[in-house]
């Protein structure tokens, strides 16, 4: 496939493309709400020691303003218990409202690895050696494209290949992003590559065809 039909291939993988990041958006906005009840309720523990700290305990009535600062903690060191105890069952349950889980979010981020290599696969005919790509860290964009979809394929057989292991070894350590072994990564090799939506993956894999 040459360079013309590769930039083609791309541009009518875009309403694909802008389905999965509609779904993979609509996740995160859920599990960034989820997650804000328990940031709150950190921020206000916080904000009570705080108040104490550098007001109450030198008023006259200082013993009563304990007592009430005691109190107020409890019940948000409570409340911060029971929400993050039901944070994995509010996230389970608002998912399932959408038809999603943890796990189909990342199947769908593998389905954009997935689309971005077939584009690459099928204009250089495989695994590419491109001058001056851009980099992720220590490695070229090429290899973590690459080797995360082959990670998103056989992720589930158990020891991952040397070249997968290579790659995710490698954005663990440059990147500081946690991999779970035995787990689908997807999510996390998209993050990585700063795809965050098709407008970014396409910016990319048209510089990666010419």
């Amino acid at each position: 496939m040459d360079a013309i039909q590769a930039q083609q291939f791309i541009k009518n993988s875009k309403h694909a493309l802008d389905h999965l990041f509609l779904a993979i958006d609509e996740y995160n906005t859920i599990l960034n709400l989820a997650q804000e009840q328990v940031e709150k309720i950190e921020f206000s523990q916080i904000a009570l020691s705080d108040l104490f700290m550098y007001r109450d305990q030198w008023s006259d009535n200082a013993n009563f303003y304990y007592a009430q600062y005691v109190e107020r903690m409890k019940g948000l060191r409570f409340q911060h218990e029971t929400a993050s105890n039901e944070l994995p069952q509010k996230l389970e349950s608002a998912l399932a409202s959408i038809g999603a889980t943890v796990g189909s979010m990342s199947s769908l981020a593998g389905a954009i690895l997935q689309i971005a290599k077939q584009i690459l696969s099928l204009r250089h005919e495989g695994k590419p050696i491109i001058d001056s790509p851009r980099y992720i860290g220590s490695q070229g964009i090429i290899e973590v494209v690459w080797e995360g979809r082959n990670h998103a394929m056989h992720w589930d057989e158990g020891a991952p290949r040397k070249p997968v292991k290579e790659m995710l070894d490698n954005l663990s350590n440059d990147l500081g992003i946690n991999i779970e072994v035995g787990n689908n990564n997807c999510l996390s090799i998209l993050g990585a590559l700063n795809w965050s939506s098709s407008d970014a993956v396409i910016a990319d894999l048209n510089t990666l065809v010419l």
